[in-house]
């Protein structure tokens, strides 16, 4: 895919500038355990015609990345405000280095005091404690169930924002984060993108890591009460979890209002959370600006077991257009529950539908040549080809996405 990036600043009087030419070193990156997003550059400080670049991108001001595809209109990948910037750098021989975060930053770095009764539902409690901020939600799919009562003192409001989302999870919502879009900010629930892209080992992919680990883990949880006048504290209970590990142990102090439910509900928790081994996965591959941190990618490897898996990070490298993503194994789609059955869908011609990725042929028979292409929407406009190997024929409905236009496979789209 042809993309192309352009950097922009936008000064303190509102003007813009395109300082795509006096850049190097631009990336853009959404962290796993960062709630804004990051821009980062180093600028050549020529002097223009309305001044050198160090006075144009300065703390206060924003960067903007922007990004078209084979010369087409240029959308918006990211924006933020400039909050580190080197200002020793007087002479155009001099480079300095800029570091941009988006709307979200703010929130991240700020504390307050956040209550809501018992009752209260996550969307709600997101877009009050974003709304206070001056942020507004223009779009909502993650979780929404309801909570007991939330009481945070003196927290990061970042911070605060992730126990809540973490706290519906475990409740049974949808795994989510938070994206900033130009000065709004959107609740994505974590694989609900529309357009899944397909990435075969061998043909997209530079590098793929796989690294499992057991440092960090906790494989008993030992809860003890309050401490007698000797100085000693009762073992009240202890909560294993996989101790075929090893015993990791790590002691909950009961509190004197809670009960020891509530204490064995915290270890269980600890365990859920710490109680395995850590998988990181990581692959790099040429950059698609529209992937980001939260979408649900399609993944054939030789060194990982195929499927589907979500982006926790995203760092995306301008200079050298390849992107590195963290990855991890996507939830297994819920089975339905009783004897109820699932009818299993069915497709005609002229339904649109999401390709996976692979291979298209051209003809529906075994001894077919294949094509390899990418993920994207498609419209089905023959069924049931007499070949049979290969039975449906689709076309694509976005060339900048997938090229798709041939025979593929059953289970190849949905």
């Amino acid at each position: 895919m042809k993309y192309k990036y352009l950097v922009a600043i936008m000064t303190a009087d509102k003007k813009a500038y395109d300082i795509t030419q006096f850049v190097e070193d631009v990336s853009w990156e959404e962290g796993e355990d960062q709630l804004a997003a990051r821009i980062s550059f180093s600028a050549k400080n020529d002097k223009t015609s309305k001044g050198r670049i160090s006075s144009l991108a300065k703390p206060g001001c924003y960067a903007a990345l922007l990004y078209s595809y084979n010369g087409g209109k240029n959308a918006e990948a990211t924006r933020g405000k400039i909050v580190e910037w080197n200002p020793s750098a007087r002479t155009s021989g001099e480079k300095f280095k800029v570091k941009a975060y988006d709307v979200l930053y703010d929130l991240q770095e700020s504390q307050d005091h956040v209550y809501f009764s018992a009752g209260v539902k996550t969307k709600s409690a997101i877009v009050q404690v974003l709304k206070r901020w001056g942020i507004k939600v223009t779009s909502y799919s993650g979780p929404n169930v309801k909570h007991g009562k939330l009481a945070y003192k003196s927290e990061k409001l970042g911070t605060v924002v992730v126990k809540i989302l973490k706290e519906a999870k475990k409740k049974g919502g949808i795994e989510a984060c938070l994206r900033a879009v130009k000065m709004n900010v959107t609740v994505v629930g974590f694989g609900t993108n529309k357009t899944v892209y397909h990435f075969e080992e061998t043909q997209h992919l530079t590098e793929v890591n796989h690294k499992i680990s057991t440092t960090g883990m906790v494989t008993r949880v030992k809860i003890i009460g309050k401490a007698n006048d000797d100085g000693c504290s009762p073992v009240e209970a202890t909560v294993d979890g996989k101790t075929s590990y090893g015993i990791r142990q790590k002691i909950v102090s009961r509190g004197t209002n809670d009960t020891l439910d509530e204490a064995k509900k915290e270890a269980r928790e600890i365990l859920a959370d710490d109680g395995k081994p850590k998988e990181e996965i990581t692959i790099k591959l040429p950059d698609i600006p529209i992937i980001r941190k939260g979408d649900k990618i399609h993944l054939k490897t030789a060194s990982i077991s195929a499927g589907y898996y979500i982006v926790i990070s995203a760092t995306h490298d301008v200079d050298k257009m390849l992107m590195t993503l963290g990855l991890k194994k996507a939830p297994a789609a819920k089975k339905s529950s009783g004897n109820k059955k699932t009818k299993a869908k069915s497709y005609d011609v002229g339904d649109i539908v999401n390709f996976h990725g692979g291979k298209h042929y051209v003809s529906s028979y075994p001894d077919a040549r294949g094509y390899s292409v990418g993920a994207g929407k498609a419209k089905i406009t023959i069924k049931g080809g007499s070949g049979k190997a290969h039975p449906w024929h689709l076309v694509t409905q976005n060339w900048n996405q997938t090229h798709v236009w041939g025979w593929v496979d059953d289970g190849s789209f949905d």
